[in-house]
C-alpha cells in the first residue's frame, strides 16, 4: 500500500471511530444541553456543533484527553454562551415590554380624556379658517383640495401642475401651521387627531 493509500485508509478509519463515537453519545449529549438550554432544536445544534469542533481540532488535541469530557466541555461552553445571549435579549425585551405598557397606558389616558367633539366647535373653525387664510398660496390650495375636496396627491399635482412630493410637502406644511395656531386650544391627544385627519 502506498502512502497515499494509507493516509485514505487512516483518514476512513478516523471518521468510523468519530461516527461510532458520535453515535455512542449524541443521544445523552442533546439531553444534557436540553436540560440546560430547554430548547430541543438549540440542543441538537449545540451538540452537532461541539462534535464538528472536535473533529476539526482534534490534530490539536493532546492524546491524554478524554473525547467525550471534550465534547461535553465545547457542550457545557456553548450552552453557557447561548443562555447568556437569551438572558441578556430577555432583558431588553422586558425592558422594551415595560416602555411599551408604559405607552399605552398614556395613550389611553390621553384617549378617555379626548373630547371628539372640540374638534368641530365654532372656535375651532374660526381658528382653522384663519390660519388657513394666512397660509401662501399654493399651500393653501393644496390644503383645500385635499382637506375640502378630498383628492388624491395625484390629482392635486395635476390640477396645479406640480409633483406629487411638492403636493406632500406644501401639506405638511399646512399642519405645521395648524398645529402652531391650535395648540393652545386643543388637548395633544385632540390636536394629533386633526393633524391626522388632514393628510
Amino acid at each position: 500500500m502506498n502512502e497515499n493509500n494509507m493516509e485514505i485508509a487512516d483518514r476512513k478509519g478516523e471518521e468510523s471511530e468519530f461516527g461510532k463515537f458520535y453515535e455512542t453519545y449524541k443521544t445523552r449529549f442533546e439531553n444534557f444541553a436540553y436540560g440546560y438550554v430547554q430548547d430541543s432544536y438549540v440542543a441538537e445544534d449545540i451538540v452537532t456543533d461541539s462534535f464538528v469542533y472536535f473533529w476539526e481540532n482534534r490534530s490539536k488535541i493532546d492524546d491524554t484527553y478524554n473525547p467525550a469530557a471534550y465534547v461535553l466541555t465545547t457542550i457545557r461552553h456553548k450552552s453557557l454562551n447561548y443562555l447568556r445571549d437569551l438572558r441578556t435579549r430577555t432583558r431588553i425585551q422586558n425592558h422594551l415590554g415595560q416602555l411599551q405598557q408604559r405607552i399605552i397606558d398614556e395613550n389611553i389616558r390621553s384617549l378617555e380624556q379626548c373630547d371628539i367633539s372640540m374638534l368641530f366647535t365654532d372656535e375651532i373653525r374660526s381658528l382653522v379658517k384663519a390660519c388657513v387664510d394666512r397660509m401662501p398660496e399654493l399651500t393653501r390650495q393644496v390644503f383645500n383640495a385635499r382637506k375640502q375636496e378630498e383628492l388624491s396627491y395625484r390629482e392635486i399635482a395635476q390640477r396645479l401642475h406640480i409633483t406629487e412630493r411638492r403636493v406632500e410637502t406644501e401639506l405638511e406644511k399646512s399642519k405645521e401651521q395648524l398645529r402652531k395656531a391650535l395648540q393652545d386650544y386643543l388637548p395633544a391627544t385632540a390636536l394629533s387627531l386633526f393633524i391626522m385627519m388632514i393628510h
